[in-house]
């Protein structure tokens, strides 16, 4: 009998394609992605004008949620289906969090509009304009996009496409501009990933001014060691080259990796948010101001002492950042 050794020297030339094979089993992640861009042509397009709302498992079951289509978003629909009267749509969306693909069914009643198909090209025509290396059969075959629209009054609506490909350490967040039926790729924003970091984990979009001008509001996990890192809210306006960020802040902050010798609260409280020794949580909301919207944080910090487990002290910050006419007054 031949050893694998001897086999594996009598052909050499398998053993490029077995790796290849090997990965695409072994790798989840990939895998996933092919059998995600294997989707017919969708029947048209959801868009949701406001609010988040919550998708089904199947069409009638209020109960059974799937995940959430956030404001902004929008995602093909592959399937429509009636249930008592009530028509259904099982539309496609992209868990940025995780990246991978998810099916549920929204009702057509609500804040959703449904669109024809043509109204936008398929992600094929998307990675085109992009150029290299989303030309890369393979890098094409494993690429995901996510979908938003962003209004400009009066111009009509921006494309805004999260690109995102298994094999490459970068995703993209690109804006398309409509431009005599195509839509043309403009400003664009790349974001590190890897295995423990994802670039953005969710996007909507807001009329935060009450300009008809809306923003975009992510969340973006950052790590600058491993005892040391969060998630930040993070604005961003769109202008005619660039993302341009208008406000920025956390709402998970951990900094473990080192201690002060002394504890102190600094004053005003949010001065203390990534301090060593501390973990910061909170959250953002939004609330009316004007014709707009302004965003007020809410949460608190917690103190710890080295080699003691539970927290010190803690103190409670609740602020708001109102608009200044260019951008939003820093938490901090």
């Amino acid at each position: 009998f031949r050893t694998s050794s001897t086999i594996g020297a009598a052909m050499p030339h398998l053993r490029p394609l077995a790796l290849l094979l090997l990965l695409f089993c072994l790798h989840p992640r990939i895998r996933a992605s092919a059998e995600d861009n294997q989707q017919p042509a969708p029947l048209g397009w959801v868009y949701l004008r406001d609010g988040t709302h919550e998708l089904t498992s199947r069409p009638g079951k209020h109960k059974e949620k799937s995940d959430h289509l956030t404001q902004g978003a929008l995602a093909p629909v592959l399937k429509i289906t009636e249930r008592g009267g009530v028509k259904w749509a099982q539309i496609r969306i992209l868990n940025l969090g995780t990246a991978s693909s998810q099916t549920g069914w929204l009702e057509e009643a609500g804040p959703a509009d449904i669109l024809p198909a043509d109204n936008y090209p398929p992600d094929a025509d998307l990675l085109r304009q992009l150029g290299a290396p989303y030309l890369d059969d393979f890098t094409a075959e494993h690429t995901k996009v996510a979908r938003f629209l962003v209004r400009q009054d009066p111009r009509p609506p921006l494309l805004l496409c999260y690109v995102f490909a298994d094999p490459l350490p970068t995703a993209k967040l690109v804006v398309f501009t409509p431009s005599q039926g195509k839509y043309l790729p403009g400003a664009s924003l790349d974001f590190p990933i890897s295995e423990l970091k994802a670039g953005i984990i969710s996007l909507e979009v807001r009329d935060l001014v009450g300009d008809g001008n809306e923003y975009l509001v992510s969340r973006e996990p950052f790590r600058v060691g491993p005892e040391t890192r969060g998630v930040n809210v993070v604005i961003r306006r769109i202008t005619e080259s660039t993302f341009l960020t208008v406000w920025q802040a956390p709402v998970e902050f951990r900094n473990l990796s080192e201690f002060k010798s002394k504890m102190q609260i600094l004053q005003p409280p949010e001065r203390n948010i990534g301090t060593p020794g501390t973990v910061t949580t909170g959250q953002v909301t939004f609330h009316p101001r004007g014709n707009g919207q302004e965003p007020i944080w809410k949460g608190k910090v917690e103190f710890f002492a080295l080699g003691r487990e539970a927290a010190v002290d803690s103190v409670s910050i609740e602020k708001a950042c109102a608009w200044d006419g260019k951008e939003f007054a820093p938490l901090q």
